[in-house]
């Protein structure tokens, strides 16, 4: 049973803007990594850099939430001495060889993902600087190996959000349909109009 104070509705909110914002960001970013003769690029290279703002600017918003927020939940993400005792029983179980150890509000393998997404997000925002003022931040592509690696690595982080939101989707449609079902329309199966 979902407890409504588990995702409350500022929390909810800045869920579906990332999901706008990294659905919009991986098809323009893939668009920009390999055009199509006739695309309008200044238009996707625009909505890119636009979606980037709001993205960080959401995550700037629920990092200030997190902590200071009136349902502040810093504590549930941050990892304790019960997340490293029960991580291996929580990867068994995922790979369907253990039981579902006990666990607070997020298992340990959330939190990793929780806590790699912004800093993830973060590293990805400095790439994608570099990228977009090559020539005047050339100093710092050259800490990276130069440009073509900056390129690179900003590819290779688009796979790595790609397979984090991927696995997690995969979860929350077998392991957590309720949840998925109060984050995007507030309401669980067995709440009227379900």
């Amino acid at each position: 049973m979902v407890n409504p104070l588990d995702h409350p509705l500022f929390q909810r909110v800045s869920h579906w803007i990332n999901l706008i914002n990294f659905f919009v960001l991986g098809v323009t970013g893939w668009f920009i990594h390999a055009p199509f003769p006739g695309m309008p690029m200044s238009l996707i290279r625009n909505l890119h850099f636009v979606f980037t703002y709001f993205l960080i600017i959401n995550g700037i918003a629920r990092f200030y939430y997190s902590f200071f927020g009136q349902y502040r939940d810093y504590a549930d993400i941050l990892f304790n001495t019960q997340d490293l005792k029960t991580i291996w029983p929580q990867i068994k179980y995922y790979l369907f060889i253990g039981k579902h150890p006990k666990v607070g509000k997020y298992n340990p393998l959330q939190k990793i993902a929780y806590i790699t997404l912004p800093i993830l997000t973060v590293a990805q925002a400095i790439t994608g600087i570099i990228l977009y003022k090559p020539e005047q931040l050339s100093t710092f592509a050259g800490y990276f190996g130069g440009i073509a690696a900056v390129r690179g690595l900003h590819y290779d982080f688009m796979w790595l959000f790609i397979a984090i939101i991927g696995i997690h989707v995969y979860l929350v449609f077998t392991a957590a349909y309720d949840q998925f079902l109060f984050m995007f329309f507030g309401k669980m199966r067995n709440q009227k109009g379900m």
